[in-house]
């Protein structure tokens, strides 16, 4: 369908749907992005090289595309050639090809305006007269595999010839290719899919604590070669037993999963071209798409029989995958986790050749660039390539899961493991060697050094990195002990803990904790400190959610007063435990109405009294609702705070009745009652959202004593304030009167860090004694043209909170400003459509409000010691002039660096160093 001025104007196809849902949730990340690396030898002509790109975008509707949320509705808006947005090629000079290189990279990762466009670029790094670097980078919603290669040849003839090739291009192709993969696949193929994923397990990677951990999809890779007498093995695998290079790789790689993690029912994703259709075999744009491979590993299996079972699974997938992987989602409906993909959380591919290999230009030398790409789709992918007769391949493993040690394990044992198993395709999966001899011995003369290794379920020792059963003793004298383990590479000893365990094993109740399975049932069982009583299941289960990522969370919570020593103990166990309580129904007028207003704005009905807000989809904008409609049809006001405090019918109702939802001054919130008496306590100060939700992880991993009160801003529940300093006198006389005398540190993230600055100096000016201000990544406006930015966005939020009163909270987000902001809000944009158009009308006049307010006054100097947190993931030079603008506006200086960026500084992992920075210095006061 057309809009506008020759605008065509498409939905985007379940593919792209897919990429863009990514794209939105980390927009920064340069994980979508498909850089092309090159060093051209010759005399390149880059104004001929401009034409041929220019040539190239006239060309191909998907190289003209841009991207935009209407009505609810994903669109893709294809421009005319004569208006979309120019691919200008970026052309410079550059030290030398390292330097040249360095900096090609830099550009690539850049991230693209996707509503904006365009959304591929090209640079041009020369290092000499016929040395240069050439870059071209695509979004991956616009490109392919198959896409790059049909785009590389096109390039070859343009640079040729500008003028040959026709400039108007396959233009019906594309739109056509779009309109049949948005199509629904046939029934019968989704009811393959549905049968065929059905129960599927989240895959649980022995994963680790790693300090230097990142952002969501930064990682790194490990390279190796397969040896030329296993690549010969290899070859003859194939040619026996009637399967391709790709299914040998498929099972080896998930007999070293099985090895690795102890799960036998597995899941591989692997991309596939999704050109079933021969029209569209050279159609430029992003048609990939990811099938699940499902395959279960018994132990009497032979390496040749999951070759026949994995060489079905394999064509099955082949033949149905018309379903897009989106589509399978859809109707599998995993459980989900925020932080993985669904369906699989390891991945594998295979080609033939390096993609660069490609790209040529006629009369110039052409030749792959080698590049570090620090990023990583899935928890782990295995890249193999056949390349010249040489078997190649490399591990790209995701930073938040696994350390490059890990990584390097995997990759050593897969090199020995693939040249076991195709040397003896007729031996049983678990007698394949994961290490070489060497390996074995080095982890022989640990084991004799520690006096216990750790082996696998034969008595074989695990290699390094491997967790597997520990025995102490001495070789040919070992006794189990019960519990897993494994070496470092470093010949370090560790013991597995189930994260699970650890996490109840951190009440102050619970002396020992293990996981099971029994009946298909995940049981977690506990057993309390001498003298101790065990909370009930629901509080034990509600420190869990706190601590532990939802997939790992168990079933069932088993009070026990001995650990189950196998799983027909544990069976018996649960039939002899009485059946779970029916859950309680509200109580009384208060919960009644309460539940009511909860099942309201939730969709859910039939909730119980203890049932958590936040369990059935609950958010911080729609909490804000929900206190806003409890004090105008209730008449009992309560805070956001308060409400975050107490989420249940029950805990809320109680706290509105004791008055302890309404005993702090207004906009004082006490967020945890603490047990250190007159101690110092921590007073949280909200951000420019106004709410103290965003501090939900922090509070709870803080230590039990410490109280901790909060300061929040509700729209319509405070007074006007006049300037900046009579705001700073208010929130001051707030906390000077919710704990009169008693020490406080303060704390604040972003906004809130400028506003916990200035509070603190104003409390400190009225004798109230200040341990401590804690600056979350808050930027100091110091310079005319920070207060400018600042009162610029107070201009932008008022204007938009008109347009929301005019057409509803669907025109927010409209632009890739609008959307950074929200995000660096701590706003969820999905949320805040949801929000009644005069509620978020309200909430962003009064950001608006608050910027225009601390835009007038800059950052005064004081005497008091600050703690400053910067976020290493940040953009480059950010943390270095965060830092630089609270230079001389403090007494003594404390910086700590946390992983991860501005976002993410109150989220796993950063807020476990945060919570452990703050308690520290607390003690210390």
């Amino acid at each position: 369908m057309a809009a506008g001025t020759d605008v065509t104007v498409l939905p985007l196809t379940p593919q792209q749907r897919g990429v863009y849902f990514l794209h939105c949730l980390a927009p920064d990340s340069a994980v979508y992005n498909v850089p092309i690396m090159l060093r051209v030898l010759g005399d390149l002509d880059v104004p001929r090289l401009q034409r041929a790109v220019d040539l190239l975008r006239s060309r191909h509707q998907a190289l003209r595309l841009t991207v935009e949320e209407r009505d609810g509705e994903l669109l893709q808006l294809i421009h005319p050639a004569r208006t979309a947005p120019a691919v200008t090629i970026e052309h410079g000079p550059a030290a030398d090809l390292t330097t040249a290189a360095a900096e090609a990279v830099r550009r690539a990762a850049l991230p693209f305006e996707i509503t904006r466009g365009p959304l591929w670029r090209v640079s041009v790094l020369t290092v000499g007269p016929a040395e240069h670097v050439l870059m071209l980078c695509f979004h991956h919603i616009v490109i392919d595999e198959v896409s790059a290669t049909a785009l590389a040849a096109e390039l070859h003839r343009a640079y040729k010839d500008p003028d040959g090739p026709d400039p108007a291009g396959p233009e019906h192709r594309y739109a056509d290719f779009c309109a049949d993969l948005a199509a629904e696949p046939a029934p019968a193929v989704m009811e393959f899919w549905r049968r065929q994923l059905a129960g599927l397990d989240t895959l649980r990677l022995p994963e680790e604590h790693i300090p230097e951990e990142h952002g969501l999809f930064t990682g790194d890779r490990i390279g190796f070669t397969l040896p030329a007498g296993t690549a010969e093995q290899v070859t003859a695998v194939c040619r026996a037993h009637r399967v391709s290079e790709f299914m040998v790789f498929h099972a080896a790689l998930l007999v070293l999963l099985h090895r690795w993690t102890g799960a036998a029912d597995l899941a591989v994703g692997t991309p596939m071209a999704g050109r079933t259709d021969e029209r569209y075999a050279e159609t430029i744009g992003f048609f990939q798409n990811t099938v699940v491979l499902r395959n279960r590993l018994t132990p009497e299996l032979t390496f040749a029989a999951l070759l026949k079972a994995g060489r079905r699974t394999v064509l099955e997938a082949l033949q149905r995958e018309s379903a897009a992987f989106e589509r399978v989602v859809e109707a599998v409906r995993p459980a989900r986790d925020g932080g993985r993909n669904p369906l699989f959380q390891v991945a594998l591919v295979f080609n033939r050749r390096k993609v660069e290999q490609d790209w040529t230009l006629p009369e110039l030398t052409v030749e792959p660039l080698p590049f570090s790409w620090k990023t990583s789709h899935f928890d782990l992918t295995l890249t193999m390539l056949h390349e010249y007769g040489v078997l190649k391949g490399d591990f790209a493993f995701s930073a938040q899961r696994l350390s490059r040690e890990t990584a390097t394990r995997l990759a050593e044992a897969f090199v020995v493991l693939i040249g076991e198993l195709t040397a003896r395709p007729e031996g049983l999966l678990d007698e394949a060697e994961l290490q070489t001899r060497a390996a074995r011995d080095r982890v022989l003369a640990l084991s004799a050094a520690e006096g216990r290794y750790v082996l696998d379920g034969r008595g074989r020792p695990q290699p390094l990195g491997f967790y597997g059963q520990v025995h102490t003793g001495r070789p040919g004298g070992f006794r189990p002990t019960g519990e897993r383990g494994r070496f470092t590479g470093q010949g370090r000893f560790e013991l597995w803990r189930d994260p699970v365990a650890a996490a109840l094993t951190a009440h102050p109740a619970v002396a020992r904790a293990a996981l099971s399975e029994a009946a298909g049932e995940s049981v977690a069982c506990v057993v309390a400190h001498p003298g101790a009583e065990l909370p009930s299941g629901r509080e034990l289960f509600t420190h869990l959610q706190a601590r532990v990522p939802g997939y790992l969370l168990p079933q069932r919570i088993l009070p026990v007063t001995e650990l189950p020593a196998d799983a027909a103990e544990l069976a018996a166990l649960l039939t002899a435990a009485p059946a779970a309580l029916p859950e309680e129904e509200p109580q009384g007028e208060l919960e009644l109405r309460l539940a009511a207003l909860f099942e309201e704005l939730l969709g859910v009905p039939g909730l119980a009294r203890h049932d958590d807000f936040f369990d059935y989809g609950g958010h911080s904008l729609l909490a804000v609702r929900l206190v806003g409609r409890i004090t105008e049809e209730l008449g009992l006001p309560v805070s956001v705070g308060v409400f975050m405090n107490h989420p249940t019918v029950a805990g809320l109702a109680a706290a509105m009745s004791d008055g302890s939802a309404t005993a702090l001054p207004p906009g004082v919130v006490r967020l945890r009652a603490g047990t250190d008496g007159g101690k110092t306590a921590l007073a949280l100060i909200h951000p420019v959202g106004g709410t103290l939700m965003c501090y939900g992880e922090l509070v709870r991993r803080l230590p039990e004593g410490i109280e901790v009160i909060g300061l929040e801003r509700v729209a319509g529940a405070h007074p006007e304030d006049a300037s900046y300093p009579a705001l700073v006198d208010r929130y001051a006389a707030a906390l000077a009167e919710a704990l009169p005398g008693r020490p406080l540190a303060l704390c604040g993230w972003s906004l809130g860090g400028v506003l916990a600055h200035s509070v603190a100096a104003r409390l400190a000016g009225l004798g109230h004694q200040v341990e401590l201000v804690s600056l979350l990544d808050s930027l100091a406006q110091r310079t005319a043209w920070d207060a400018d930015r600042m009162a610029a966005t107070a201009l932008e939020l008022h204007r938009l909170a008109a347009e929301v009163r005019a057409g509803g909270t669907g025109v927010i987000g409209r632009t890739d400003e609008q959307r950074l902001l929200m995000r660096r809000f701590g706003v969820d944009l999905a949320a805040l459509h949801e929000t009644p158009p005069e509620q978020a009308a309200r909430m962003l006049a009064d950001w608006g409000r608050l910027l225009a307010l601390v835009a007038e006054c800059a950052p005064e100097p004081n005497a008091l010691p600050v703690q400053l947190v910067l976020c290493a993931d940040n953009p480059a030079g950010y943390p270095e002039a965060l830092a630089a603008s609270w230079a001389g506006l403090y007494g003594t200086l404390e910086q700590l660096s946390v992983p991860g960026s501005h976002t993410e500084v109150l989220a796993t992992p950063a807020v476990d160093l945060v919570a452990a920075a703050l308690a520290e210095r607390i003690a210390r006061s």
